[in-house]
C-alpha cells in the first residue's frame, strides 16, 4: 500500500531537488552583479519619481490589473507524472490529503510573487493615500484569501472536460479579482467590498458541491504540471543545457521575410540554419522579443538620465549572454557533420547572426529613446550599442563557445 504523506514527500524534494539544481547556474555570479546594479538604479529612479508623481496617478486601476493577472493565473502544483495515469489512478480517492498538501504549497509559491509586486508599490500607495501599517497588512492577509480561492477554483475546473467553461471561469475570476482589488485600493465602502466576496463564496460552493459527482481529468493534469516543468526548463535551458527538454519548434510564418539575410550559398548554411533556429526553435525568438519589450518599458516610464543609457546595454547583455545556448542546440545532431562546410565557419556565421541580431535590436530600442529623449541620447545609445554588440560578441562570447 503506497503512503500518500510519503509520496508528496518524495515528489516535493525532487521537485526542490531538480529545481535547486537549475537555479544555481541561472543565478551565477556575474548576472547577479548586474542586477544588483540594475536594482539600484531602478529604485534610485523611483524614488525620485515619487517625489514628482502626480496625485491623480492611477494607481487602483493599474495595480488592481497587474494584481488581478497574478490572482487569477496559477494552478495547484500537483508535481503529477506520467505514469501515474496507470499507477495512482486506483488510489483516487485516497490522493485527497496529497492535494492537500500541494494546495497549501502552492499558496505560498503563487502568493510570493503577488507578495513582491505589492511590495514594490507600497511606497506609491503610501504617497497617494493616507494608508497605514494596518490596512497594508490587512491587504495582505487578503491576497492569502484571495489566491487560495483562485487556486481552489482552478482545481474544480480541472474536472471538467470542456476547455470553454474552464476559459469562462478564468474571465469571470479575473473580473471579481479586479473588482475586488480596486475597490479595496480606492477605500471604497465595504458593502460593495462584501457583495464581491458574497459572490466568490457562491461560485465556491456551487462548483465545491457539482465537483463532487466528478472524477479527476488525470490527462489534464499531468499535461498541465508536464507544461509547467518545460516553461521551467525552457528558462533554465538559456543558461545550462537541460537533457528533459523536449525540443519547441513553432512555425512563424510572418518571419520568413527575415531569411533573406542569408543568401543560398554553401558558406552560408551554418547562418541559414541558426537563424531558422532563432526564429522557430526553443524559445529564442521569445527571449529577444520579451527582453524587447521589458527595455522599452524602462525607456518609456523611467525618467530620462542615467537609466536610459543603462537599460538598453542592459537589454543587450542578457540578449547576448542569454541565446549562447543556441551554439549548442544541435549539438547531437549527427547530420551537422556532412555539411561540405568548414569547421570554422560555424562559429563565424553564429557569432556574425548574434551580432546582426543585438544590431536590431539596438536599432528598435534606439526609436524607443527618440520618442522621449533628445537626438544626443538617441546617438549615445545607438553607437553605444553597436559598440557594444561588436566587442561582447567577439570578445566575450567567441572565448566563451570555443569553450563549449
Amino acid at each position: 500500500m503506497i503512503n500518500v504523506d510519503q509520496l508528496w514527500k518524495t515528489r516535493f524534494n525532487q521537485y526542490i531537488k531538480d529545481t535547486r539544481k537549475y537555479l544555481r547556474y541561472m543565478f551565477n555570479d556575474h548576472l547577479v552583479i548586474v542586477m544588483i546594479f540594475l536594482l539600484s538604479g531602478l529604485a534610485l529612479a523611483y524614488q525620485n519619481w515619487l517625489e514628482v508623481v502626480p496625485p491623480d496617478f492611477p494607481y487602483a486601476l493599474l495595480m488592481g490589473l497587474v494584481l488581478s493577472l497574478l490572482m487569477t493565473r496559477g494552478s495547484i502544483h500537483t508535481f503529477l507524472k506520467d505514469p501515474d495515469l496507470v499507477f495512482l489512478l486506483p488510489l483516487e480517492e485516497k490522493l485527497k490529503p496529497y492535494i492537500k498538501k500541494s494546495f497549501l504549497y502552492s499558496i505560498l509559491l503563487e502568493s510570493y510573487f503577488l507578495l513582491l509586486v505589492f511590495g514594490v508599490s507600497v511606497p506609491l500607495f503610501f504617497t497617494l493615500t493616507d494608508a497605514t501599517i494596518q490596512t497594508v497588512l490587512g491587504i495582505i492577509l487578503l491576497f492569502f484569501v484571495i489566491k487560495a480561492w483562485n487556486l481552489w477554483m482552478a482545481w474544480l475546473m480541472s474536472f471538467y472536460t470542456n476547455k470553454k467553461v474552464r476559459l469562462a471561469d478564468w474571465w469571470i475570476r479575473l473580473l471579481l479579482n479586479f473588482a475586488l482589488l480596486y475597490l479595496v485600493f480606492v477605500r471604497a465602502d465595504s458593502i460593495f467590498i462584501g457583495l464581491v466576496l458574497v459572490i466568490m463564496a457562491f461560485l465556491f460552493i456551487y462548483f465545491q458541491q457539482a465537483s463532487k459527482k466528478l472524477n479527476w481529468k488525470w490527462e489534464y493534469l499531468i499535461e498541465n504540471e508536464t507544461k509547467r516543468m518545460q516553461l521551467f526548463y525552457r528558462v533554465a535551458n538559456l543558461f545550462v543545457d537541460v537533457p528533459g527538454l523536449k525540443e519547441k519548434v513553432k512555425r512563424r510564418k510572418w518571419l520568413d521575410v527575415v531569411l533573406p539575410v542569408a543568401s543560398y550559398h554553401q558558406k552560408q548554411s551554418y547562418k541559414y540554419l541558426y537563424l531558422r533556429t532563432f526564429l522557430r526553435s526553443g524559445d529564442y525568438f521569445g527571449l529577444f522579443f520579451r527582453l524587447l519589450v521589458i527595455g522599452g518599458v524602462f525607456i518609456l516610464l523611467l525618467p530620462v538620465g542615467y537609466a536610459t543609457y543603462i537599460a538598453p546595454l542592459f537589454v543587450l547583455y542578457l540578449t547576448a549572454f542569454q541565446l549562447v545556448p543556441m551554439w549548442r542546440h544541435h549539438y547531437n545532431k549527427l547530420w551537422l557533420s556532412i555539411y561540405p562546410v568548414k569547421e570554422e565557419e560555424r562559429s563565424k556565421s553564429f557569432l556574425k547572426m548574434l551580432q546582426l541580431i543585438l544590431i536590431v535590436q539596438t536599432i528598435l530600442l534606439s526609436i524607443l529613446v527618440a520618442i522621449v529623449a533628445t537626438w544626443i541620447e538617441v546617438v549615445i545609445v545607438l553607437v553605444g550599442g553597436l559598440l557594444f554588440a561588436s566587442l561582447y560578441v567577439h570578445g566575450v562570447i567567441k572565448k566563451k563557445i570555443a569553450s563549449l
